[in-house]
């Protein structure tokens, strides 16, 4: 499935978009654009699909997303709650928006490093969640240079050891070119043999290293074991058979590596918050 391209309407008398979403606009459609995303969870759940994974979201959740990295929403109905009850509130912006040399100041360091990572997808926890919050709440009824005074108290906040999770994960990490290399080779040497059985060894040797060294290592590059990693890449080349065709899940199991079926359905319950099946019925 290929996300959608959604330009972010600023207005010319505005440098940043604030949207109030409520009902049937919350189930945001599959998309991508080229700004930064603040999202708060007003009210409302349902499943949140982020980058390379599928998340479960509830009211009072607050996400930062990186340009580019593709996302929907799809939020949940029951007999008890209807659609008119979700909201959300969204600021959008351009890193350039408060000038191109901002996010470069001394001062900036961590928040330019928050905002220069690709692939960047956040939720925010305790005090930082709920002080973001309290400023996205007030966004939609402030105006002119008090609705950018509370963007600036808002980008003070994130600079200053913000408490997150990231939401998806990626193969880019901080470290330098030297250290991304390798890792692209090892992500194509795994992609090319999902389907077979991945030895520690030979992959370690694929970057001159020894099993130890590489298992140190790739522990600091991605903050997984190889062996997570390559669980990670099965689940989600599972998820794009059965986003893309209309395989048996037995068949979606044996063709992205794995030999047991219990182990992949657990598995991939654990990584995605759900069944294969419900998975597959997101997408029918």
């Amino acid at each position: 499935m290929i996300p959608v391209s959604r330009p972010i309407p600023i207005a010319p008398t505005q440098s940043f978009a604030v949207k109030h979403l409520r009902g049937s606009d919350c189930n945001i459609p599959y998309h991508v654009h080229d700004a930064h995303e603040l999202i708060l969870i007003r009210s409302g759940s349902g499943s949140f699909y982020v980058g390379n994974t599928i998340r479960q979201f509830h009211a009072g959740d607050v996400c930062l997303l990186a340009p580019g990295v593709p996302h929907w929403f799809k939020c949940e109905r029951s007999l008890e709650r209807n659609a008119e009850e979700d909201e959300f509130i969204v600021l959008q912006f351009c890193r350039s928006f408060l000038g191109e040399t901002y996010f470069d100041l001394p001062e900036h360091g961590k928040l330019k490093r928050l905002f220069t990572t690709e692939g960047l997808a956040l939720s925010f926890k305790g005090v930082t969640r709920d002080s973001l919050a309290e400023f996205l709440l007030s966004m939609p009824h402030a105006i002119a240079q008090g609705r950018l005074l509370l963007v600036l108290r808002l980008l003070a906040l994130l600079g200053e050891n913000p408490d997150f999770i990231p939401l998806h994960y990626t193969i880019s990490t901080d470290i330098g070119l030297q250290g991304r290399k390798p890792l692209e080779r090892i992500q194509a040497y795994v992609a090319e043999r999902m389907h077979n059985r991945i030895c520690l060894e030979e992959v370690a040797s694929l970057v001159n290293m020894s099993v130890p060294t590489f298992c140190r290592y790739f522990k600091q590059w991605t903050g997984k074991t190889l062996t997570d990693f390559v669980q990670e890449m099965r689940i989600e080349y599972a998820c794009e058979l059965m986003k893309e065709t209309n395989l048996p899940i037995q068949n979606v199991c044996k063709d992205s590596g794995f030999q047991s079926m219990a182990h992949f359905i657990r598995l991939f319950k654990r990584l995605k918050g759900m069944t294969p099946q419900k998975f597959r019925k997101m997408f029918a």
